[in-house]
């Protein structure tokens, strides 16, 4: 169960944690008064604030260097009417991560691979967005404010533990797990773990598998996954 959480909100923080992508939107520089929009990739850090790389050329980097403030927007995919689905819109204020915070660049990049060359050598540089609150829509009259106690978590588990999970999973569990992220000649990577969910990368590919419960033991989590796929 979520830890003092509103369960009736645990698909909305599944799709804060699990989308993977969005749109930030902020405030245009080089036309004032404007907003300017843009579809960025991130992840979430242990405390839920997601972190994204960032071009010194892009526009929304030039954005956000004169006013960090911002909307950040996810939509759940689904066929047909976008508006049928849920959709989440953060504001708050995106600034640079501190250089003294690798592990947390470090983590974005076991999410995005391909980003360690932008990183290295393109001299992209991490950003963090913290949220400030957040509107949620999911469908005709069901549109409200929620503050930020309501959507984000901090993972429990810590970064030792966390990994410790995600080397023994993949050890006994890799081809099951294979299964639900398919693409043939592509390894499986566990990217990330909390009690509520696990983060499965194949290439450019992601996959979050939300748990019907907190989960925080490793004989729990085998037990699940056991009976996830036949």
């Amino acid at each position: 169960m979520t830890q003092g959480h509103d369960d009736s909100f645990e698909p909305v923080r599944q799709l804060w944690a699990g989308r993977f992508q969005g749109v930030i939107s902020t405030h245009s520089h080089a036309d004032p008064g404007y907003p300017f929009g843009s579809l960025v990739p991130y992840c979430l850090d242990c405390t839920g604030r997601p972190v994204f790389l960032f071009s010194h050329l892009a526009q929304h980097a030039k954005n956000l260097a004169v006013d960090p403030r911002c909307a950040f927007t996810l939509a759940q995919p689904v066929p047909g009417d976008i508006q049928q689905g849920s959709r989440l819109t953060c504001i708050g204020d995106c600034t640079p991560l501190d250089p003294s915070e690798a592990g947390t660049l470090e983590r974005y990049l076991g999410y995005f691979p391909d980003g360690r060359l932008y990183a290295e050598q393109l001299n992209f540089r991490p950003y963090r967005l913290a949220p400030r609150r957040f509107y949620y829509n999911g469908g005709f009259a069901a549109a409200r404010w929620l503050g930020c106690e309501r959507i984000m978590r901090t993972n429990a588990l810590g970064p030792d533990v966390e990994a410790t999970l995600l080397r023994d999973l993949l050890r006994d569990h890799a081809p099951r797990l294979a299964t639900l992220l398919p693409r043939p000649a592509v390894p499986l990577r566990l990217v990330g773990i909390d009690p509520w969910g696990l983060d499965l990368g194949r290439g450019d590919r992601l996959r979050r598998i939300p748990f019907p419960e907190a989960l925080t033991d490793a004989d729990a989590l085998a037990a699940y996954l056991s009976g996830l796929v036949t």
